[in-house]
């Protein structure tokens, strides 16, 4: 801590200090208790993610690619395999697809519950934190009987799943998601009709589409802010463009803004798995997979990029082979990097005590902007 020469104070915050996302260092310049500028770094936790797609083979990176976002595991498995099966001409079979879908989307539902109540623990409250882990353990333990991971799956392999979903447990997934949609109202009740809550999320943190755009903002954040913009629709991938869903957008670009936003994202994920499974259900006997080698893959020497709308917006899989069984070069465009930036133009005129509601608004994991 220190003060400058317009007797304005410096603050340092992090990288480990609690409710700020782990590994995010942040300097604030406060004139009293008004912040005038807030600057973020990163490059604390980079851990070379890019560069070991070089030197391991494609079935042996694929592990890795799940850890550079936690929370989104399945979405940065969707966008490499993407890449590579583009780039190896193989189409998928539908029940591959329809699998992936629903394995996503029940991905994005649980990583908006985890968001939740971070961000509700933020603003002091304890009751409706144990209500959305519960429901986001519930789908824990989906994953867990179904991948045997929690968080980390390996579930997707090039050309397919490893393994199908058995219709009884499709009734277990539908049991799951009645009872996430019947809590949800109480989450939402106990937030929204909080006058706290809404004082303390309402007109602060606003970023505007101008600004969105300036940063590349994705995602809910950028849909919170008036741009209607979901690749899921825009550059349909898998089978999305068989699927009915909206894509609600919010003009007022504030806090409550990202929040109502993810909690319309979870019902939507919600119907979207629900038409999986009817889909599922009908067509039993198709095949899951191609059951292709997953030791012997040497995608024709070419470049592939793929699109995946995740939990926290675009994400960007850049991949260069020349016909060996590793990648030439790779690169990652992933969403929370250039979130992380925009801070430096949303708290400004706030208080301190505001920077961490701003912070948790924009559901930053500093895993996927470092890598």
């Amino acid at each position: 801590m220190k003060n400058n020469s317009k007797n304005n104070m410096i603050i340092n915050l992090g990288p480990e200090k609690p409710l700020n996302p782990t590994g995010l260092s942040i300097s604030v310049e406060l004139e009293g208790e008004k912040i005038v500028k807030c600057t973020p770094q990163l490059g604390l936790t980079h851990r070379g993610l890019e560069k070991a797609a070089q030197d391991k083979d494609f079935s042996q990176y694929l592990p890795l690619v799940e850890k550079i976002d936690y929370l989104s595991a399945f979405f940065y498995a969707q966008a490499y395999l993407s890449a590579l099966e583009g780039l190896s001409g193989i189409e998928l079979p539908k029940k591959a697809q329809y699998i992936r879908v629903l394995t996503m989307e029940l991905n994005r539902i649980s990583s908006h519950l985890l968001w939740f109540g971070a961000f509700l623990m933020t603003l002091g409250t304890t009751t409706p934190v144990r209500l959305s882990y519960k429901l986001r353990d519930e789908i824990l333990n989906i994953f867990e009987k179904l991948t045997g991971g929690r968080m980390s799956h390996n579930y997707y392999v090039f050309g397919g799943v490893k393994h199908d979903i058995p219709v009884e447990f499709l009734a277990e997934i539908s049991t799951c998601l009645s009872n996430i949609n019947k809590e949800l109202k109480t989450l939402e009740n106990m937030a929204a009709k909080n006058p706290i809550f809404t004082s303390r999320t309402m007109d602060i943190g606003v970023l505007n589409t101008q600004n969105a755009f300036e940063y590349s903002i994705t995602g809910v954040n950028l849909r919170a802010s008036g741009y209607n913009l979901d690749f899921r629709k825009e550059k349909p991938y898998l089978v999305y463009n068989e699927l009915e869903f909206p894509t609600p957008t919010a003009f007022e670009g504030d806090v409550y803004s990202r929040y109502l936003l993810r909690i319309e994202e979870i019902k939507i994920s919600i119907n979207l798995v629900n038409q999986c499974i009817d889909w599922l259900l009908a067509n039993e006997r198709e095949k899951y997979s191609l059951n292709i080698d997953q030791n012997d893959i040497k995608p024709s020497a070419g470049r592939a990029v793929t699109c995946t709308e995740s939990a926290r917006g675009l994400v960007m899989c850049c991949l260069s082979t020349d016909g060996n069984n590793k990648a030439k070069r790779l690169k990652w465009r992933t969403p929370s990097f250039y979130t992380v930036q925009a801070l430096g133009r949303l708290v400004p005129g706030h208080t301190l005590e505001d920077l961490n509601v701003v912070i948790s608004s924009l559901d930053i994991v500093i895993s996927e902007a470092d890598r």
